[in-house]
């Protein structure tokens, strides 16, 4: 469990607790509100986390509608695991490694609530349309994101924000990402320019500690 919080960003190397992992333990103990929820699914999805293949994974797999079975993910799982460590996985060891991922969203004790996976027949997955996620929780994610990929740049493209990278990972397209956008506009933490291509997005509050406070106040 310590080595699934620490992937999920509430410990660190050290198994303390980081900054998220602080305010989940004071506001939302019980790991249940929709916001921890979606930026414990972040933490463990995101393609500069620990746990790259949990990313590849969700980037593959996670479309609406898309159906796929164990079979397929231990497949993609070996694939994965062969192009990265060089050489092929143990058989038992990735079967294990895929019960873990689809119970993460499957099970009432994981990320059931939101609503990204269900089992249709045994071992057989639809990926859904989940509700959006809070305003605040995409705010975290779009700071953590940033501070990754881009350091201490003050414009971004638009674009590199949608599709498949940090929107994919909340199930968002491109108006409803752009949307939340506009509302972190109206928060003053970000600004956006769409006058012209290429469109941009410009980091004004780049806190992690705010957006907490703002997403659990």
């Amino acid at each position: 469990m310590p080595r699934y919080a620490q992937r999920a960003g509430l410990l660190d190397a050290k198994n303390h607790l980081t900054l998220l992992g602080r305010f989940v333990v004071e506001h939302d103990p019980a790991l249940d509100k929709a916001g921890t929820q979606w930026l414990l699914h972040y933490h463990l999805s995101a393609p500069h986390g620990p746990t790259t293949f949990w990313h590849y994974l969700v980037k593959r797999r996670f479309l609406p509608g898309n159906v796929f079975t164990s079979a397929e993910l231990s497949a993609d799982l070996t694939d994965f695991l062969r192009n990265t460590a060089g050489k092929d996985p143990a058989p038992r060891s990735v079967r294990s490694t895929v019960t873990v991922f689809t119970g993460t969203y499957t099970k009432s004790d994981g990320l059931r609530r939101l609503s990204l996976l269900s089992e249709e027949d045994k071992e057989t997955y639809r990926v859904a349309s989940p509700a959006p996620p809070p305003m605040w929780a995409l705010g975290y994610a779009l700071a953590e994101y940033w501070q990754a990929h881009y350091g201490q740049r003050l414009t971004v493209n638009l674009a590199d924000l949608s599709g498949e990278n940090l929107a994919g990972l909340f199930m968002l397209g491109e108006v409803s990402f752009t949307e939340l956008l506009a509302q972190l506009k109206q928060e003053g933490m970000v600004d956006l320019y769409r006058i012209a291509h290429p469109y941009q997005v410009v980091l004004l509050q780049p806190s992690l500690e705010i957006a907490l406070e703002r997403l659990y106040a």
